[in-house]
């Protein structure tokens, strides 16, 4: 991922350089020049930041409203410095049948006690080899009834399983 970082920033600098050395040849007025620079930085951070989402780091974006939880780690606020808490869910979307699908996707939620708490049991059901699925409501994650039997995800790469049914 880095070296795709190092070649996309290589990629802008030569669009910035290129656009710069046109604006120098060219007869355009001063605005049209200065609207076309300020167009293109802009759509740099635009996209730096669009790009981020892509890099692997936990996402503040909401969480899907069912998903299956696969693991849970809570980093404490920092009394010392006054650094807020952050609890990072790693979990995948559930479809209309209960199944996970879909890449896991990491969220990451500001810290409060009681999501601590709630988190902190669900790491302690996780550990013991429970499934866990969520429903998100009020920021909090609710646990829902487990998996039925026949719905568990075993994790098979064909479609028809391991027993051909």
């Amino acid at each position: 991922m880095t070296a795709s970082i190092v070649v996309l920033s290589i990629a802008y600098a030569g669009v910035a350089a290129l656009l710069l050395s046109l604006n120098m040849a060219t007869r355009f007025g001063f605005w049209i020049k200065a609207g076309s620079i300020l167009l293109v930085t802009g759509l740099y951070f635009g996209s730096w930041s669009s790009f981020q989402g892509l890099t692997g780091w936990a996402t503040a974006e909401p969480m899907p409203e069912e998903f299956r939880v696969l693991w849970i780690t809570l980093d404490d606020r920092d009394k010392q410095s006054g650094q807020p808490g952050t609890i990072y869910f790693w979990v995948r979307e559930l479809d209309e049948a209960g199944l996970p699908v879909g890449a896991p996707r990491a969220h990451q939620v500001v810290w409060s006690e009681e999501a601590a708490e709630a988190a902190q049991e669900a790491v302690d059901r996780l550990a013991e080899g429970e499934l866990l699925n969520g429903r998100l409501g009020r920021n909090l994650l609710n646990d829902t009834e487990p998996p039925k039997q026949g719905l568990a995800y075993a994790g098979e790469p064909s479609v028809a399983g391991a027993g051909g049914g």
